[in-house]
């Protein structure tokens, strides 16, 4: 027991403000966590026997370090410990949410171990559980801008129990970097605040595994079917736009890469009423996948923005059994749904102030084939709208609903001299913030071979593009996956 509170409370006093931490200090604090990490077994069990006695005795903010290690030893020696006793799980969730992120990087394995089995629902409801771990790896990184080897699961298993709302703290994030993208200069003490996540994220957890190409790739499609469901279609097409954009080689693409290409295909009519086009930094070799394996869906997209409603319906039936296997039925029926919304909504392009009654004479139900069956019906589908602010209008009501009248409004507001100069103080912040991380971003692809090398053959491609030289074999210069490269450095 003795040994247990001699080696707890230890923990090297941080150095006086406003001395930045130091090489000592990070050799202190790594002396402690292996102090720690040595405990005899004797030690170690008189921990867990009177847990509670020591976790009143530490604070979870100033020692983080001591008080993770006694959940540490709690639930790697006893794992049903944890479900017997609630009060601790309270004191574990109130750690989780006030722990030092700094000091965490020092045991950052174990906590990622620790935090997994939050995320797999082990110890918490699914909604507490998902709030919880988001909450944790944004104070780990307050950017969500570093991909960890828990991303994956956390989406996957918010997306499983319907808990995806308090995880899009973290989904929404831009991922930037992946674990061990380090380069020469990575050489602060862990201590320094400055510490990018990149240099101190562990690439694997025991239970997770490493990070993979395939689970990046997984994980922006969850992303996007999580904000599909929100029918958030701006965010979801973006998301889905990384997984179809995602770097690859051998000329083609993977099988998540296509079922992504169906999905943004669907929610690009849903966000912006056409079928949306391909970024021009798509791999040619996903492009050609696409053109060859999503004709269906590229056919019923081209079709959306026609007027040509029989045969867009006829599509729409004669491929239900694809639909159906892709899982995609319910959002194709949707957008179906969509189609004479959008029709009103281009009717802006002509129109300041129109009828219901031509609202009416110029929409066609996709499902049907039909108009709509009376002026009522085209009232209820524009208020809907407004109410769900699809279109930005308003109705001027007359004698009868087709002779009421749907006046489009400026979707520009006019911001106040304070919004105004709110809102340029905020774009301020964002690109100071962008700025650091281009800067980072610069730094870490300006030592990467691989990166190096792919931006070397692209310019040699460029070279011989404006030589015009017919009797050089593009063919020959091998595409780079950017991926397997950053892979490689996990």
């Amino acid at each position: 027991m003795e040994q247990a509170w001699e080696a707890l409370e230890a923990f090297p006093a941080p150095p006086a403000r406003p001395a930045k931490p130091g090489k000592q200090y990070d050799a202190a604090i790594k002396h402690y966590v292996s102090a720690l990490s040595s405990l005899s077994r004797e030690a170690r069990a008189a921990v867990r026997d009177v847990a509670d006695e020591f976790l009143d005795a530490l604070d979870p903010e100033v020692n983080s370090i001591g008080y993770f290690f006694v959940f540490d030893i709690l639930l790697a020696e006893n794992n049903e410990a944890s479900d017997e006793r609630p009060p601790l799980l309270h004191k574990l969730l109130e750690f989780l949410i006030l722990f030092d992120p700094v000091q965490i990087r020092y045991v950052i394995g174990p906590f990622l171990a620790l935090l997994e089995r939050v995320v797999r629902g082990d110890l918490y409801p699914p909604l507490v559980a998902v709030e919880v771990a988001t909450t944790a790896l944004l104070r780990i990184d307050p950017d969500g801008s570093t991909f960890t080897p828990l991303h994956h699961s956390l989406a996957a298993n918010a997306f499983a129990t319907n808990a995806v709302e308090p995880a899009l703290r973290l989904l929404g994030a831009d991922i930037l970097f992946f674990p061990g993208m380090l380069n020469s200069k990575d050489s602060q003490p862990l201590c320094d605040p400055d510490v990018p996540t990149p240099a101190f994220m562990p690439s694997a957890t025991a239970r997770s595994g490493p990070i993979t190409s395939a689970r990046v790739l997984e994980y922006g499609l969850l992303c996007g079917m999580a904000y599909m469901e929100r029918r958030d279609w701006a965010k979801a097409r973006a998301a889905l736009e990384r997984v179809i954009t995602h770097p690859c080689k051998d000329r083609g693409a993977s099988a998540i890469m296509v079922a992504a290409h169906k999905k943004w295909l669907l929610v690009g009519l849903m966000h912006e009423g056409k079928a949306p086009s391909l970024p021009a930094h798509t791999p040619q070799g996903a492009q050609n996948a696409y053109q060859l394996l999503n004709k269906r869906y590229i056919s019923f997209a081209a079709l959306f923005d026609t007027s040509n409603s029989a045969a867009l319906k006829e599509e729409f039936e004669t491929s239900q059994d694809i639909w159906s296997s892709d899982s995609n039925a319910e959002l194709v029926a949707e957008t179906m749904t969509a189609y004479p919304k959008w029709q009103i909504i281009n009717l802006r392009k002509v129109y300041l102030r129109v009828s219901i009654g031509e609202v009416r004479s110029t929409t066609v139900d996709a499902r049907t084939g039909q108009r709509l069956p009376d002026d009522q019906a085209a009232l209820a589908l524009v208020q809907d709208m407004i109410r769900s602010n699809m279109v930005q209008g308003r109705i001027e009501e007359g004698p009868t609903a087709g002779e009421s009248y749907l006046r489009f409004t400026d979707t520009e507001n006019t911001l106040s001299e304070k919004d105004f100069a709110v809102e340029v103080a905020r774009s301020h912040h964002s690109i100071e913030h962008l700025t650091g991380l281009y800067r980072v971003s610069n730094t870490r692809l300006s030592s990467n071979k691989d990166y190096l090398r792919h931006v070397s053959r692209e310019q040699k491609r460029s070279e011989m593009d404006r030589e015009g030289d017919a009797a050089v074999e593009l063919e020959q210069i091998e595409d780079e996956d950017l991926m397997t490269g950053v892979m490689a450095h996990v």
